[in-house]
């Protein structure tokens, strides 16, 4: 959605790396400053679109996903796998309507509670060693979507 957001460039270097280890014979192509803005997005992919009629799939590495969708939609276009990240509001109805194949999903309340018990360790107030750990990915379907607790959005 924007250059200038850290965990998207880290998504974006990440799944480069992982196409040019799996050798696949893709071509990439990318849209950029959408902000994440269904409004912005929208206009974007449909240019896209019209402009590249082999699109087939679409890794989106920030938000405006309902947009990519209806954009899809306006040019009676297949999506054939639509990977995104985050499980928000948008992006559940997206997998209850079989429209995402996949959430690429980190629990943020897990996060704070892992560098809560990291901070008490440092501190002494619990006991163990301090091992700092990754966050955890979840891959998300629409098979296994989590039900929303009162943490969630």
């Amino acid at each position: 959605s924007s250059g200038s957001f850290r965990g998207e460039e880290e998504r974006e270097i990440g799944f480069r790396s992982a196409m040019r280890r799996m050798n696949l014979d893709w071509s990439l192509v990318d849209i950029t400053e959408g902000d994440g803005l269904d409004e912005t997005l929208r206009e974007l992919v449909l240019d896209t679109l019209e402009r590249d009629p082999e699109i087939k799939a679409v890794y989106s590495i920030g938000g405006g996903n309902l947009a990519t969708v209806e954009a899809f939609d306006k040019l009676h276009r297949a999506c054939a796998v639509f990977i995104a990240h985050d499980l928000d509001k948008d992006n559940r109805f997206l997998l209850s309507k079989g429209r995402l194949s996949a959430v690429l999903h980190h629990d943020l309340n897990q996060d704070m509670r892992r560098a809560c018990h990291l901070i008490m360790q440092v501190h002494h107030a619990l006991p163990g060693a301090v091992r700092p750990m990754p966050s955890s990915i979840q891959v998300i379907t629409p098979y296994n979507v989590p039900t929303l607790n009162s943490y969630d959005s």
